[in-house]
């Protein structure tokens, strides 16, 4: 079976196909104290927007999605400000639950 080239899906880093989303996500994020680093970022080419795909915890096990428009990409709104806080809350949660769990061990 042949592949064409629209089969392959194009997953690109954040910090690169979105530049001004990327930092204010590490705004956001900074103000929970949790690094860049602690997250991974992903972004999917659709037709109207990209599909941002942020990853976190221990292993990147959890993630949550979301539509992103071009213009949000380009200048945050406050529905994607919104959304980079209640994820920022979910990461560090969980960072806070793996860290206990390290300690238990």
């Amino acid at each position: 079976m042949k592949m064409g080239k629209k089969d392959v899906i194009e997953e690109k880093l954040l910090r690169f196909a979105a530049p001004n989303l990327y930092q204010k996500m590490v705004d956001v994020f900074s103000s929970y104290n949790i690094h860049s680093y602690d997250i991974y970022a992903t972004v999917v080419k659709q037709e109207k927007g990209y599909d941002l795909t942020l990853r976190f915890s221990q292993s990147f096990s959890q993630s949550v999605t979301a539509l992103v428009t071009f213009e949000q990409a380009k200048n945050p709104d406050e529905e994607i400000t919104d959304f980079l806080k209640e994820t920022a809350e979910k990461c560090k949660n969980q960072l806070i639950s793996d860290y206990y769990k390290m300690i238990k061990l």
